[in-house]
């Protein structure tokens, strides 16, 4: 996965779950699985569960920021 992300706010995030979830088929096979690091004016990471929940923590800076992310999934060809 890769991609660009402007986030609207800033502040700590200390493991606070996201409203988005990712789908079936592209959720990671480990829990905590790193699924988006940050680049930029941010420190940022957001981890994957194997039930599509998203955790985030550090820093998004009010930011525009440039991210990337390799995990394994149940899935080896998820539907597009």
């Amino acid at each position: 996965m890769g991609g660009n992300v402007k986030f609207n706010s800033s502040g700590q995030n200390n493991y606070t779950k996201a409203q988005e979830k990712l789908p079936e088929g592209y959720r990671p096979v480990i829990g905590n699985t790193p699924v988006a690091v940050f680049g930029g004016e941010t420190t940022f990471i957001c981890y994957g569960e194997a039930n599509g929940t998203v955790t985030m923590l550090g820093n998004p800076n009010s930011a525009y920021a440039g991210c990337t992310g390799v995990w394994r999934t149940a899935d080896p060809m998820p539907a597009a």
